[in-house]
């Protein structure tokens, strides 16, 4: 059997298919708030379709096993600790210096 594709593509099915397009947004633009309460339902139906692959279905796949949930040692804890000490300290320091106001002019 064998399938012809000019049948398909016909230089009248290339026509309509072009006016469709050039005439869509009037059609839009008539049919306005069908419009957007379509586009809504399709962005809802999106936003469930991938939360449910995203969220619902992960949750379900991977079982949380509290053996293999990471353990500290002390060492770890202390160089932890040590890291945000340093930290806040160097948050801290920021407030002791004093910067010149650029904005005013210079006294000499």
């Amino acid at each position: 059997m064998k399938f012809k594709i000019s049948k398909i593509i016909d230089k009248e099915n290339i026509k309509k298919a072009f006016l469709f397009f050039k005439n869509l947004p009037w059609l839009i633009g008539k049919n306005t708030f069908p419009f957007f309460v379509v586009m809504i339902f399709i962005a809802i139906v999106f936003g469930v379709f991938f939360f449910v692959r995203n969220v619902v279905l992960i949750e379900h796949r991977i079982p949380i096993i509290p053996s293999q949930l990471p353990v500290l040692d002390e060492k770890a804890l202390e160089g932890i600790l040590g890291s945000w000490q340093f930290r806040q300290d160097k948050f801290n320091g920021v407030n002791g210096k004093t910067y010149p106001n650029l904005f005013l002019p210079k006294s000499e």
